[in-house]
């Protein structure tokens, strides 16, 4: 098997979105800090999470395949901002280190599916 454990792109919705579909794929919690994000555009956390940026993807890894996958990528703009937890929550700390995001990835996914109610 190869070193990607999953991929998603950030298309649609940016990071927060990609973060989210990721995470209901596997039905696991992630932890995610901001600060480490690449980011060039406003210092806002509205801006890094939901910026569709062109050819960004959320790539997990097994932690026994760092360094591999770490050497693969050298030479990219890559970097690590976070961790898969069995926790089955999403938690996202903000730029400023508060944490600004914490929900269950279930109650997260219902609110995905649900169509629009305008």
């Amino acid at each position: 098997a190869g070193l990607v454990a999953s991929c998603h792109d950030c298309s649609d919705g940016g990071l927060g979105v990609a973060l989210a579909e990721a995470a209901f794929a596997g039905g696991l919690g992630m932890n995610i800090d901001l600060k480490d994000v690449p980011y060039r555009g406003k210092k806002r956390d509205d801006y890094v999470l939901f910026s569709e940026t062109a050819s960004r993807f959320v790539v997990t890894i097994h932690p026994k395949d760092k360094a591999k996958f770490e050497k693969r990528m050298a030479g990219n703009v890559a970097r690590e901002i976070g961790f898969v937890s069995n926790d089955g929550c999403l938690q996202v700390s903000g730029l400023s280190g508060k944490t600004i995001i914490k929900e269950k990835i279930g109650k997260l996914k219902g609110a995905w599916q649900k169509p629009l109610n305008f």
